[in-house]
């Protein structure tokens, strides 16, 4: 993949300086036609004059073209750059949150094996920690395959009536430790959906919530009813996000700062599986501050009526 995206990167600068190149070629071919005509222009040689006007608007119209191509080209350029940096951090990221199960569960493996003296209790204790780290493992690359997946378009739903309440009852119940939830959703909504794909999209934001905001802090989901939809909020009491960051959120592999300095440590796939789960269960997806501090992400879908 770096080495497909390092030839891209080659042909759009070749492609760039050609265009350069070609621009200066031109230029000078007119500049010396224009001057040869001048030079034969006489008082009232209006057939000269016409074809020096010709040439002088053409070129105008040829640097028009050339510049709007040029700006495409190094847009294209610089997009393809801010991507191969976003694939740096996200294999820089990847290898550290693989690398952290793998680890923990090594230690307490070996905490099991050495340590003779450990009663029932801390036997399951460390036993229950090495599930632990090994369900983050698997959920890790559950997501780096589902990211794969909607990414070569793959994805077939298997919709059937989901009532969220209970879904996210059951997703809450996962993360109850952390956290405290407060599930307002109303037991009648009840929506046309693939159940997989949705546990996903709410584990993601629960994830990021938690991710963002301090230990025992709320979650809240809160569900409205509008004609035919409904739009159901999930609110934390985090860090919250700045404005300018608030579309960039959804790309795949954006995470604000770089691997080495930012503090939290992900993937850059949640939110943007999040996003393409959204689509395709033809729903709109929206983020806003929550006051006096934290997010609050909107999701509106088709209510089975």
């Amino acid at each position: 993949m770096v080495l497909k995206r390092s030839l891209k990167n080659n042909r759009t600068l070749i492609i760039f300086y050609f265009l350069i190149a070609y621009v200066i070629l031109q230029f000078l071919w007119w500049g010396f036609h224009i001057i040869d005509l001048s030079e034969q222009i006489g008082a009232n040689d209006g057939d000269l004059r016409n074809t020096i006007s010709m040439i002088v608007g053409e070129a105008a119209v040829f640097f028009l073209i050339i510049f709007i191509g040029a700006f495409y080209v190094i847009r294209s350029y610089f997009k393809e750059m801010d991507l191969a940096k976003k694939e740096k951090n996200f294999a820089l990221s990847v290898t550290h949150e693989l690398k952290t199960p793998i680890a923990s569960s090594k230690l307490f493996a070996q905490t099991l094996l050495k340590r003779e003296d450990l009663n029932v209790e801390q036997q399951k204790e460390s036993l229950s920690k090495i599930i632990d780290e090994q369900n983050r493992l698997n959920d890790l690359v559950e997501k780096i395959l589902l990211a794969s997946s909607i990414n070569d378009e793959a994805i077939i739903l298997s919709k059937s009536p989901v009532p969220l309440k209970k879904l996210l009852d059951n997703i809450i119940a996962q993360h109850a430790k952390s956290h405290q939830f407060i599930n307002d959703i109303g037991e009648e909504i009840v929506i046309s959906g693939d159940e997989f794909y949705l546990i996903s999209l709410f584990q993601n934001l629960i994830e990021n919530a938690k991710k963002y905001s301090e230990k025992l802090s709320f979650i809240t989901f809160t569900s409205k009813k509008i004609n035919e939809n409904v739009v159901i909020s999930i609110a934390d009491e985090g860090i919250g996000i700045k404005d300018e960051f608030k579309q960039k959120i959804y790309e795949r592999f954006f995470r604000i700062g770089d691997e080495e300095t930012r503090s939290t440590k992900g993937t850059g796939l949640g939110l943007f599986l999040v996003k393409e789960i959204v689509k395709l269960h033809g729903a709109q997806i929206s983020c806003k501050d929550n006051l006096p501090k934290g997010t609050i992400f909107d999701i509106r879908f088709n209510l089975i009526t």
